[in-house]
């Protein structure tokens, strides 16, 4: 059994993403019908190119998300239909960017907001954490490496300071989105000095959280994601 074509599979990153993102089309469109089996690993591996490991990947995020369940073998099936469909961002083309924009806005109401509410609810255990990221990434900048991973670790401890599980639960869903982002900030940027800019930025964010000053947090975090998307080229709520 063959799928109906081909899909478009970019050579990293991400390629786990990109099959997930492919068959929650086809089955949106209706290629791949509820209750349908997909081909086995073996096969998906072949016609997608790919390793075993990155189809089995892909595949078991489907199931989490319910869209797939497991059938006999190494066979999947598309869920029954009726079955609830979680919430999922399908990978973003590096040109499309009306949708990293979208994503930039989407990013700014619910962070700037998560801000606000860990200015209100942060405990000493939270700011112990932001104070140690921002030191890490202190040094990164001034030795000039990279700290992506680092540089999202502190958005999430924002948010996680909110004590809202929902957000916190969201933004680690959101978590390879924004690495992505900010390593793409990085690569797109002729900004001089850039790290050490945005740096200041997340200092900012950190001191109005440790004064619990509400309005200064949301506002800190605002900023610093609306200039993240000019360095892009966009104007975000215009």
């Amino acid at each position: 059994m063959a799928l109906l074509k081909k899909p478009r599979i970019q050579r990293a990153p991400n390629l786990s993403d990109q099959i997930s993102d492919f068959l929650v089309t086809e089955i949106e469109k209706g290629a791949l019908k509820p209750g349908e089996l997909l081909p086995s690993e073996a096969e998906l591996s072949d016609q997608f190119k790919v390793s075993r490991t990155v189809i089995r990947e892909a595949l078991g995020r489907l199931k989490y998300d319910g869209i797939l369940e497991s059938s006999q073998g190494s066979r999947s099936r598309v869920a029954a239909e009726g079955s609830k469909l979680v919430f999922r961002l399908t990978s973003l083309e590096a040109n499309n960017l009306q949708d990293i924009g979208y994503l930039y806005e989407f990013r700014a109401i619910l962070e700037s907001q998560a801000a606000g509410l860990a200015a209100k609810r942060r405990t000493k255990k939270d700011l112990k954490k932001l104070e140690h990221l921002i030191d890490v990434l202190n040094k990164a900048s001034a030795k000039r490496e990279d700290a992506t991973i680092e540089n999202v670790e502190f958005h999430k401890a924002v948010t996680s300071a909110s004590k809202n599980p929902f957000l916190s639960e969201f933004m680690n869903f959101l978590g390879n989105k924004i690495r992505d982002m900010v390593q793409a900030d990085r690569n797109h940027s002729n900004v001089t000095g850039l790290p050490q800019k945005v740096q200041n930025e997340h200092i900012k964010i950190f001191e109005a959280i440790k004064k619990k000053d509400v309005e200064e947090a949301s506002a800190t975090v605002l900023n610093h994601i609306k200039n993240a998307a000019k360095r892009r080229g966009m104007n975000i709520f215009a």
